[in-house]
């Protein structure tokens, strides 16, 4: 069993270590999924997208992997008791009572929208039990993809404590078998669903963050910098060749071939820097505002889904932000103070 990294240490010592930057990553990552979900495809393309807001996805699982490093539980912790903590209980909650009061939501909103429009967008299906919304749009699958971290997220966290090396060495290697198997199928639209939230898609993203949890505390020395550069600088020119020149990479299934081991890299020195360069805390007005929003994300991201499932995706960007980010803030707000009882108190 290895030693703690000092920020471990704390972690243990103190059960809770919240960082500022943290939020505001994840506050960027929810404005950049609402515009990525409001543009076109070509739109995306022409602005060069992938090395900004097309990385929202990337960032938000790195950012899982980092938490899940950084996360107080020691490696003498059984999985027994971690499964069976208060800890883990309030997560189930946090993440699963959103979505059924948002079935509710996206009920109502489908009905109204019925009357008004003589639309109908709702939907029943056996995904739905998965975590597929009634009125569903873009992203809808990540709902899926964070039910199964529920499960998955602590049990790799206990073995990374245990064996750290190993764990990042089979969580790459079960993701690239699991590209590799599923890369000549033919799907379905029910399999492509599952296909897009398989968590084993993110594996090398989650070990990306593990990796992080390691060094973002620690001075940016070269021999800690210059390998995360290096795969960084890779990862970029890979995502731009297989949007912008490469047409015929088989490898990994077309819809996703900006999202898996090789591309991971740019992400995770995004998170590095951000991470560095943010202040722990600030009472600056624009970071303020995005951490609040980062608090928010996953309310947000659940009332986005909803959102696009309803309108049409000519109409601006910038509506989508004046509805999406305020309903999905007061979303919080409300199932926080009215099922958790505490507004504005989640970890990250």
């Amino acid at each position: 069993m290895r030693s703690a990294t000092p920020l471990q240490a704390l972690n243990r010592q103190h059960k809770k270590v919240r960082y500022q930057q943290i939020d505001v990553i994840k506050g960027l990552a929810t404005v950049a999924v609402i515009l990525l979900h409001a543009f076109t495809y070509e739109e995306l393309l022409s602005s060069f997208a992938i090395f900004h807001i097309w990385q929202a996805v990337p960032l938000f699982m790195i950012l899982m992997g980092l938490n899940l490093g950084l996360s107080p539980v020691g490696s003498q912790t059984s999985l027994a008791a971690i499964y069976n903590s208060k800890g883990f209980r309030k997560k189930v909650k946090r993440i699963v009572v959103p979505v059924l009061v948002l079935y509710g939501v996206a009920l109502a909103a489908g009905g109204v929208w019925h009357y008004f429009t003589g639309e109908d967008k709702i939907q029943f299906k056996w995904l739905s039990f998965l975590g597929l919304l009634p009125v569903t749009g873009r992203g809808n699958y990540f709902i899926t993809l964070v039910l199964q971290s529920l499960v998955l997220l602590p049990f790799i966290g206990h073995y990374y404590q245990r064996l750290p090396g190993a764990t990042i060495v089979v969580l790459i290697v079960l993701e690239v078998v699991f590209l590799l198997w599923f890369a000549p199928f033919t799907f379905s639209v029910e399999q492509t669903y599952l296909y897009s939230a398989a968590f084993p898609r993110y594996f090398s993203a989650i070990a990306f963050g593990l990796v992080l949890s390691e060094v973002v505390v620690l001075p940016l020395q070269k021999k800690r910098l210059l390998p995360l550069l290096l795969l960084a600088l890779a990862s970029a020119v890979f995502l731009y060749q297989i949007l912008y020149n490469i047409s015929d990479f088989d490898v990994v299934r077309q819809e996703w071939q900006t999202q898996f081991v090789l591309s991971f890299g740019y992400a995770a020195l995004l998170v590095l820097l951000l991470f560095r360069f943010l202040p722990n805390w600030s009472e600056n007005w624009v970071l303020s505002l995005l951490a609040r929003i980062g608090k928010a994300s996953y309310h947000i991201f659940l009332i986005q889904i909803v959102y696009f499932g309803l309108v049409a995706q000519e109409y601006s960007f910038a509506l989508a932000l004046a509805i999406c980010l305020p309903a999905g803030y007061v979303f919080f707000l409300l199932e926080s103070k009215l099922l958790q009882g505490r507004p504005d108190s989640r970890k990250h």
